[in-house]
């Protein structure tokens, strides 16, 4: 058993209690260290043990239920006859004190944690984890300092909620963030009842995961947590304890015997879903859980498994402009922070196919075999067949993005390139998808691997001996052929063995997972198993609600989550409102540069600017006048981007590389305009 929540399966809840009805029962030879421990402490309260008897007789006195216990802030009033002491497992020097004051101080209401106190209920070595725990005066977690300044600010107890506030440190600005997102802050207000799943809440995360912009799939993870935990509950969200979600958490009972065994036997040992005592009650909920649909999900599974969305996330940005990513302030609401998604910014840029093939959408069954299948939603769909490429192909791109070939903007590596193409045969369109289709992946990848293994700074090569040496090992890859598709991977296995949860696999194809999630459960879940219940966690389930025709392609999904941001494709603002003059940067450094273009600050124009210099000659090269005066190279499709915090705005400078360039990047030009 985990001992760091093995406590919670005997607390009865947190409650105000007179100070002469407690006293202090550990032996004398127990330390109590009284550091930390002053009375007015926000996060230490003073553990107690109750019988049972007396708990309820409290209850009725004060006309509450159980429930009013285990809520965040409430902390009723229980009243105890005067020759009732509550025996307190931590406190001795606070105790003391208070005693010595007089009869007026022990008069004085103090909130203290009930523990029951039946000796075959509370063992003595769950009675010493009690002890050990409130003597370290360990911090509270995360999730509870977020609940209770939640729920101090609803009552407008401002001064309360500044102290928890404080207890923060250097993650109040975490909360403000996570606040300031109007779809997340509803998810985690539905999920507040539920207390006891709070525990492994880890507020810090949250800035990185938000810079992903994947606000859908972390609502549709939420969101089905929340509905895992109400059915089981039936909404009566007190009966689930830390232990229990620490012990469930991220179980497959559909799918692994060994998991639907566990459970079995954690309900007849009574260890999970200690406060339901009604044996026809929990017989109902131990057969709500074991019908549970993937994971039992927590937030210790959330912040586990969320994980597999940053590699996918990060280059799905190759695909669109970054100006598309940071719209203008009139583009969003500052009070929500609704700004687009990743998701929002694609479905904005696919194409869907004319009358009469309106519905119909590439479906992808594996690397040669592409087919037109029609659903409901066939945007949607090749949106998670981007995420599926990007999850079979991760290996590859591991610390994304490179700095080795961000420095060559007209080169891209290998998978970037195949993720252009595939986005197009899907039906997504931008500049930076038509430049990707223009290249040939295998030649790019070829050309980076020369360049890692004889770096510019220290070698150079002649330029058509190094393109020679390039086309020469391209015609060497000709012995390759993609390897033929192999049968449905299995989703459960009869082996006991250990497993570990990657992060890719090379059947991760829409059809392959409908097939697979037909297959018969078995003892335990394999690696493949386990990341596809993760990944339909994340994505909504990819449509499976009908997979048994999977020739045909998904059928139409009954609801999918709203979009998360009313955004549309911004008009490129610009904050300077000038025209942009292209220069010519002659090949030696006694000549001006040349203005031939001159136009407006609008992504059409520049666009045609780009295509007219690129059709003068091999591969240009595009740069602007950094702050520190010095010419820094710039991809076009973030000329309007950058430029803002260019020392030049109104001016982009261009060369093409057989003008001997280097004679220009990263040199101050100040001087030799005219």
């Amino acid at each position: 058993m985990c001992a760091k929540f093995e406590r919670f399966r005997y607390y009865l809840g947190t409650a105000q209690i007179k100070v002469l009805n407690l006293c202090y029962s550990a032996p004398t030879t127990d330390l109590d260290d009284c550091e930390g421990c002053c009375i007015s402490d926000l996060q230490h309260n003073l553990p107690a043990l109750i019988g049972l008897s007396d708990y309820q007789d409290c209850l009725t006195r004060a006309n509450i239920t159980t429930d009013t216990l285990y809520a965040v802030g409430l902390s009723p009033k229980l009243t105890l006859p005067k020759d009732v002491e509550l025996p307190c497992l931590h406190g001795r020097f606070r105790l003391e004190a208070v005693k010595q004051e007089g009869s007026q101080s022990q008069d004085n209401w103090w909130l203290v944690d009930l523990y029951t106190s039946v000796s075959t209920d509370t063992p003595s070595t769950t009675l010493t984890q009690i002890r050990q725990f409130y003597r370290r005066h360990a911090t509270s977690c995360d999730g509870e300092k977020f609940l209770h300044i939640r729920f101090y600010k609803r009552e407008k107890n401002y001064a309360a909620a500044s102290k928890w506030e404080r207890l923060l440190g250097t993650k109040t600005k975490s909360m403000k963030q996570v606040l300031r997102n109007e779809w997340l802050r509803d998810c985690l207000e539905k999920l507040e009842p539920f207390r006891s799943l709070w525990m492994g809440f880890q507020l810090g995360s949250f800035p990185l995961i938000l810079s992903w912009r994947c606000a859908q799939e972390i609502e549709c993870y939420l969101e089905k947590m929340y509905r895992i935990w109400y059915t089981i509950t039936g909404g009566e969200t007190y009966l689930c304890d830390e232990y229990t979600v620490e012990k469930l958490g991220g179980l497959a009972p559909l799918w692994s015997a060994h998991d639907r065994s566990l459970i079995e036997s954690l309900f007849a040992a009574g260890h999970i879903f200690p406060r339901v005592r009604d044996p026809a009650v929990r017989a109902r909920i131990s057969q709500k859980v074991l019908t549970v649909e993937g994971f039992v999900l927590t937030f210790q599974t959330f912040f586990k498994q969320v994980k597999i969305l940053g590699p996918i996330m990060h280059p799905l940005r190759e695909l669109f402009p970054a100006s598309d990513f940071y719209p203008s302030r009139g583009e969003f609401s500052l009070d929500s922070r609704r700004l687009p998604s990743v998701r929002d910014i694609l479905l904005q840029r696919w194409r869907e196919r004319p009358e009469p093939n309106k519905q119909q959408y590439v479906l992808q069954y594996n690397e040669i075999d592409d087919r037109s299948v029609e659903c409901s939603d066939p945007g949607l769909y090749s949106y998670w067949q981007l995420c599926l490429y990007l999850l079979r192909h991760s290996q590859g791109h591991q610390g994304f993005p490179k700095t080795q070939y961000r420095a060559e903007p007209s080169e891209r590596p290998g998978w970037v390139v195949r993720l252009g193409q595939f986005a197009r045969r899907l039906g997504f369109e931008s500049e930076q998808i038509s430049l990707l289709c223009n290249q040939d992946p295998n030649l790019s990848q070829i050309r980076i691997h020369l360049l890692e293994e004889r770096p510019s700074t220290f070698f150079s090569a002649p330029a058509d001996k190094f393109d020679a040496e390039a086309h020469s090992r391209q015609r060497g890859q000709a012995i390759f052929d993609y390897r033929p598709p192999t049968v449905t991977p299995l989703m459960t296995t009869d082996s006991a063995t250990v497993m570990r949860v990657p992060r890719t696999h090379p059947e991760l194809f829409l059809p392959t997972i409908w097939s697979a999630l037909t297959q018969q459960p078995r003892y335990a879940l394999t690696e493949y198993g386990a990341l596809v219940l993760i990944c339909l966690s994340f994505f909504e389930g990819f449509g499976s609600n009908s997979v048994a025709n999977v020739g045909e392609g998904p059928q139409p999904v009954p609801s999918l989550l709203r979009s998360s941001s009313v955004y549309s494709v911004p008009a490129y603002p610009d904050s300077h409102r000038a025209s942009i003059t292209f220069w010519h940067l002659p090949q030696r450094r006694d000549m001006s540069p040349l203005a031939e273009y001159i136009c407006d600050t609008t992504i059409k124009d520049i666009e045609k600017v780009v295509n007219n210099i690129r059709a003068q000659g091999q591969a240009p090269l595009f740069a602007l006048v950094d702050s520190d005066g010095r010419l820094r190279l710039c991809d076009p499709s973030q000329i309007l981007y950058r430029r803002k915090r260019s020392k030049q705005p109104k001016d982009v400078y261009y060369i093409y590389r057989e003008e001997n360039c280097k004679i220009w990047i990263m040199k101050k030009l100040n001087s030799y305009r005219k």
